[in-house]
């Protein structure tokens, strides 16, 4: 992304209109990688002439897996294919939650980027916290999955202001305290 972090996207299986119950129970532990996001991308050939009711049978399957606590961004591809593409903007921009790229062009993918990079700060808790050198290893893992804003060494160690996921807010507790006192 622009602002230098990276981020990982995992397909874990296509879906196809009226998805046979047997089918998502050979995928389930697959599908329960879901369960582990920090946010759930839903990507969809808007080209298709069958667009719609594949994006229902998904939902669908979502629901059962009950995904209602994870971010989500649908992201609406081969909008440069679509018989209308200016009217599948218009109804993504009405929707809110979607965005259309063309991963052919590129159009769309820097929108895409700050969407993902939003609803994950969205989904962080901020801290500051002193790390104490001794959990240099801590403070390395923060970097890769948090978004720090402000790193500052001390005598007693690193001062940090990040937005990080709910567990390592957690793990940083005691470390928070140390900076307020």
């Amino acid at each position: 992304m622009k602002n230098g972090k990276e981020f990982l996207l995992t397909d874990t299986v296509g879906f196809i209109q009226k998805l046979p119950t047997t089918l998502v129970a050979a995928f389930r532990a697959t599908l329960e990688e879901i369960a582990e996001s920090s946010i759930l991308v839903h990507v969809v050939d808007i080209s298709h002439p069958l667009a719609e009711q594949q994006m229902e049978a998904v939902e669908k399957v979502l629901s059962e897996l009950d995904t209602s606590s994870i971010p989500k961004l649908m992201l609406w591809n081969k909008v440069d294919k679509a018989g209308d593409p200016e009217k599948i903007k218009l109804e993504a921009k009405r929707r809110n939650n979607v965005v259309c790229v063309s991963a052919l062009t590129g159009e769309g993918l820097d929108e895409f980027c700050n969407k993902i990079q939003n609803r994950l700060k969205d989904a962080m808790v901020w801290v500051e916290a002193l790390i104490p050198f001794d959990k240099g290893e801590l403070l390395s893992t923060i970097h890769q999955v948090g978004m720090v804003e402000k790193t500052e060494y001390t005598e007693t160690g690193t001062l940090l202001r990040a937005h990080v996921p709910l567990r390592f807010a957690r793990l940083l507790t005691p470390m928070r305290q140390m900076c307020v006192s």
